[in-house]
């Protein structure tokens, strides 16, 4: 029987689904294992998860709608609030797949969908649920539909699936508002694109995507914009503006994320391929207005205040098919293999957490590695490919094999500062309401809203109250929407973290009383310091607090109770 083009692209995919199912498996294999607590924020998601809406405080529902699917059917552990982020991300990494073969043929979809699969970020994200690990797949999802649209290969499947992806991803998280505008600087570059949208197909994808988003922003315009207003404030642009400075570590922070080959052969790729000439083409045009809008605008945000390095993820989908498209059919070149070389060793100086000692032998491996393999493969741009996805390949199994790690071997080894955010809670949880049922206390409040996450996950089963303390008089976070009032403030055992907010505390109090401390260790720093998580307990009563208004502040500006000293 003679075979197909169908068969043979279909064995062409095979081998990388494989690859992708195999590293899926690892990733849940260590979820299960992995003895790591939930920090805040994936505390936090797993309550909201606890009740369905159309919306919470300061996110869209997509990923509270996710953990509850998970563990309605498999329970609250910590594998199970996690379980989604790895199928998640996989999933984005086949449309990444299916996307760069329909471009450039099956070698980038392969490419491409390995790059982004061993992506530093993802590799990270893959361990923790988050709203850029929802985010991803529909992301992923909505550039392959929007392609095969654009190519007019999609037809009415692939407009419906463009506005399902686009809804979703609002659903998930804002910045799917990148992908608009990326739509947009298509649609005035692109003539394809624009005879693909300005059509009934084009209407249809706007249809679909308004009426998912449309329940959440009726949950809105009900709840006084409470996610949209968290965003705003997520800007911070009410301070000093212009940090110079910043720009630096947002670009060091996107080597970390896209990985440092990765980063700095798109760097590279940008100046050297700047004109038709070069080797760009209207398909790469296309993946860069899903690109560069991302990157210009984060950055411009990092200059004016700050960005978290995170917040360029959605720029790295398209970059994976187009860095893959540019190496693989760039011709051999001796100068890009050192210059890449030599700015890996130095990218790898900036790595968080490490001693120098490590970064210098690091960085100084890696980049003779690159070298030597540069002269194996005859300078060919592509093997920069299988250089990338051989350090992301390290990358993960290090970051598994730390996660996986007895507390007193990463202690050993120097991780406690990385780790210290996903340890202790479940001893914090038992220490605190156990002292609260001895105190017969009628509520347990906290002073932040970390602690008040952590404490309501690993005291989930609790009968006792517990209040997340209002600083500013009125809600600002989703641990303060329940306020101390009767008949739970008679007798209230306060769990505070903070020395500078304790006077503040005890300011809104008729009685105050020290009631010991709970310290829970979390291993060591590099300078030989304790890494402790120290409350110090009050039992309070009599609950008239004063208007915590600018005099309020000004009262307490500078004052702290039990500070410890600090670590010489």
């Amino acid at each position: 029987m003679q075979r197909t083009e169908t068969d043979s692209a279909s064995e062409g995919l095979r081998p990388v689904l494989m690859v992708l199912g195999a590293i899926l498996l690892l990733r849940v294999g260590a979820l299960v294992l992995s003895p790591l607590n939930l920090y805040a924020d994936e505390a936090q998601y797993w309550r909201w998860g606890e009740v369905l809406d159309w919306g919470y405080y300061s996110k869209p529902p997509m990923i509270a709608w996710v953990i509850h699917g998970v563990t309605a059917l498999f329970g609250d552990s910590e594998w199970a609030v996690r379980l989604a982020a790895p199928f998640l991300h996989m999933a984005g990494a086949v449309f990444l797949l299916l996307l760069g073969r329909a471009m450039y043929g099956t070698r980038v979809g392969m490419f491409a969908a390995l790059g982004y699969a061993l992506m530093p970020a993802v590799i990270l994200s893959s361990a923790v649920i988050s709203t850029d690990g929802v985010l991803m797949p529909f992301w992923c999802a909505g550039l392959y539909t929007f392609w095969r649209l654009r190519s007019g290969e999609g037809g009415w499947a692939s407009a419906v699936g463009l506005g399902v992806a686009v809804g979703a991803g609002f659903l998930s998280k804002y910045a799917m508002l990148y992908f608009v505008i990326g739509i947009v600087l298509t649609l005035l570059l692109d003539r394809q694109t624009r005879r693909a949208l300005l059509s009934l197909h084009g209407l249809a994808a706007l249809a679909v995507a308004a009426a998912i988003f449309a329940p959440h922003l009726a949950w809105n315009a009900a709840n006084d914009f409470k996610t949209v207003s968290h965003t705003v404030d997520n800007a911070n642009l009410g301070g000093d503006l212009i940090h110079p400075d910043h720009a630096i570590t947002f670009l060091v922070d996107q080597i970390g994320v896209f990985g440092p080959i990765s980063f700095l052969s798109l760097a590279v790729g940008l100046f050297v391929m700047r004109s038709e000439d070069a080797g760009v083409t209207g398909r790469d045009r296309w993946l860069l207005c899903f690109i560069l809008p991302v990157l210009v605008i984060i950055l411009f945000q990092a200059v004016l205040s700050r960005a978290n390095a995170n917040w360029a993820a959605t720029a790295w989908p398209a970059a994976s098919v187009l860095v893959a498209a540019w190496l693989t059919r760039a011709r051999p070149n001796r100068r890009l293999w050192w210059i890449v070389a030599g700015l890996t060793f130095v990218a790898l100086q900036f790595v968080p957490d490490v001693p120098v000692w490590a970064r210098l032998a690091a960085g100084s491996l890696v980049a003779a590695a690159m070298v030597g393999f540069g002269h194996f493969v005859k300078h060919r741009p592509s093997g920069l490919l299988w250089a990338s996805l051989a350090v992301h390949g390290v990358i993960a199994a290090a970051f598994m094999t730390v996660a996986l790690l007895p507390a007193a071997t990463a202690s050993n080894l120097g991780f406690d500062n990385a780790l210290k955010r996903t340890r202790g809670w479940d001893t914090a949880a038992e220490e605190v309401f156990r002292r609260a049922a001895d105190l017969g206390a009628t509520a347990v409040l906290v002073d932040e809203r970390e602690v008040w996450h952590g404490l309501d996950y690993y005291a989930r089963d609790r009968t006792i109250p517990l209040i997340s303390w209002r600083r500013y008089g009125v809600p600002k976070s989703f641990s303060e929407s329940r306020p101390l009032a009767p008949p739970i403030d008679g007798n209230v055992l306060v769990v505070s973290l903070h020395a500078e907010m304790r006077p503040m505390l005890r300011s809104d109090f008729r009685r105050f009383q020290s009631a010991g401390e709970i310290a829970i260790p979390l291993g060591t720093r590099r300078n030989g310091c304790s890494l402790t998580r120290r409350f110090h307990l009050y039992l309070a009563s009599g609950f008239a607090p004063d208007p915590h208004d600018a005099d309020w502040e000004a009262r307490h500006a500078g004052l702290s109770e039990f500070r410890e000293p600090p670590c010489p």
